[in-house]
């Protein structure tokens, strides 16, 4: 069992790994790079996201649409020109995103991940307070793991799933 130390701001934690044969170090590696992606969206690094996705990516969005690498990286970017913005304007974004429960399984070249996160992001007086889950296939070409399908969804509270279980019924 690997365990994050929290080092460099980082939230500590611990990922459930179910290893294989000649799974460990897949394992290992991608553990490894979800922490990558962890920093990566943290600081919404393209060149590093860019590197972390790979070229024909199927992602599904929170509210079920599909979309590509494209749109990944060009929301990255505008999340840049928006920090730099407010903050040249004085009003500073704080924003903080939280992985938590990692779940790993890997066989051969390919691996999955599972994680809760949380977003928080305070801007211009409005706090918004987000959870999710996200699925990440990866997928080992030429040598290189790469995301090659993601989908994420919106992690309701107990009261939220009640509202909606009565609208269903």
């Amino acid at each position: 069992m690997l365990k994050d130390d929290g080092s460099a701001g980082r939230l500590p934690w611990t990922p459930l790994i179910r290893e294989g044969p000649m799974t460990g170090t897949a394992v290992q590696e991608i553990v490894a790079l979800e922490d990558s992606l962890t920093q990566a969206t943290r600081a919404l690094d393209v060149d590093a996201l860019d590197r972390i996705y790979a070229d024909d990516i199927v992602m599904t969005l929170v509210l079920g649409e599909p979309c590509g690498k494209t749109v990944v990286l060009d929301e990255a970017r505008r999340g840049v020109a928006q920090r730099e913005s407010a903050a040249a304007g004085g009003k500073p974004i704080t924003s903080s995103y939280d992985k938590e429960d990692l779940k790993v399984s890997a066989a051969g070249d390919a691996a999955v991940a599972s994680y809760r996160f949380v977003v928080r992001i305070q801007a211009d007086g409005i706090d918004v307070n987000r959870r999710y889950r996200t699925t990440n296939v990866w997928m080992k070409r030429q040598g290189r793991w790469q995301i090659v399908a993601a989908h994420t969804g919106f992690v309701l509270s107990p009261k939220q799933a009640a509202s909606l279980a009565v609208e269903a019924s």
